[in-house]
């Protein structure tokens, strides 16, 4: 019997050598496609690179691992470490199979500041080509009153080693044009304010109607405290008076576009108020940042990021977060 399980080894091992040997020596392009779907089933299939951890001789070895990660509290990393115990690829390897990334930026017409703003805006601003349609429901409804949104983006899309969040990596993430608002609550085009009244501690940003547009009328009127900085760099809460403005927190939410009120700025780097971020369609308990991510970036550029170990996190409502 062991001389008959060798010798058919053997034959299997001769019958792989062939095969190989004929898809290396064919340059059409059916073997060409072979050999691209063995060198795919190698590396997602098979122990490409020896694992460092030793081979698990029994059953109570494997579950010391689990326990060794879960008292860790590496439980994203419980997975790998199992497989690669075992010696088979891990599921982070088989779900960033290669594919181009369905999504796009989209260049999107910005809106030009008032006052001393004027002509910092961007011309265009880059947008994830599926919320375009929300972001310009958006500016229609907040141009039906005579008013601006001035956006600001940067130059390119964002790269996963830069971006400051998973909502930044995956082009949910905008900004308010910071010069369009905190110089002068008179000519500015955006305000951040709160209405005055006691207990009051955030503030939210609003546009500036055109005074002269019928529809302005119809807003209502706010006494308003809004965030002022002078040439110095000073903060401070000035009276704006009583005044009608267009809330764009209120116009952006029905479409996904959060626009969160923020406590006073201590300077004009503190851009917290600029930040718009688009939450539709993320699902919490169901969406999984893996399949955010892919909607935009290559499998090796997200197996080379910052966010390769949080693939598997939730989206909870407010963030992207371990399960």
């Amino acid at each position: 019997m062991a001389d008959s399980t060798l010798i058919s080894t053997s034959a299997e091992d001769r019958a792989l050598d062939a095969l190989v040997s004929v898809i290396q020596s064919t340059a059409s392009p059916a073997a060409a496609e072979a050999q691209t779907l063995l060198l795919r089933r190698l590396a997602l299939e098979g122990d490409v690179i020896p694992s460092r951890i030793p081979a698990p001789l029994n059953i109570t070895e494997v579950g010391g691992y689990f326990n060794l990660l879960e008292t860790l509290n590496q439980r994203q990393a419980m997975v790998d470490v199992i497989a690669s115990a075992l010696g088979l690829a891990s599921s982070s390897a088989r779900g960033l199979t290669r594919g181009d990334a369905p999504l796009t930026f989209s260049a999107v017409a910005n809106d030009q500041a008032a006052g001393a703003a004027i002509g910092t805006a961007p011309a265009t601003v880059l947008v994830r080509a599926d919320l375009v349609a929300s972001l310009n429901a958006v500016l229609t409804q907040v141009h039906t009153f005579g008013a601006v949104l001035p956006l600001y983006t940067a130059p390119l899309p964002p790269s996963l080693s830069s971006a400051s969040d998973a909502l930044e990596a995956i082009g949910r993430s905008l900004r308010l044009l910071p010069t369009a608002a905190l110089t002068d609550p008179a000519t500015d085009s955006l305000l951040l304010m709160r209405e005055a009244q006691a207990g009051a501690t955030s503030f939210s940003v609003f546009a500036r109607p055109d005074s002269a547009n019928p529809l302005t009328a119809t807003l209502p009127e706010i006494n308003a405290e809004a965030i002022q900085i002078d040439g110095s760099g000073a903060v401070a809460v000035v009276d704006a008076g009583t005044i009608r403005l267009v809330d764009v927190t209120a116009i952006a939410a029905p479409h996904g576009w959060i626009c969160t009120p923020v406590p006073q700025p201590t300077s004009r780097n503190d851009l917290a108020w600029t930040r718009l971020v688009n939450v539709a369609g993320l699902l919490p308990g169901i969406t999984r940042l893996r399949d955010e991510l892919r909607l935009l970036h290559a499998a090796d550029q997200i197996a080379n990021s910052p966010f390769s170990t949080q693939l598997d996190w939730l989206w909870n409502g407010a963030a992207f977060a371990p399960a």
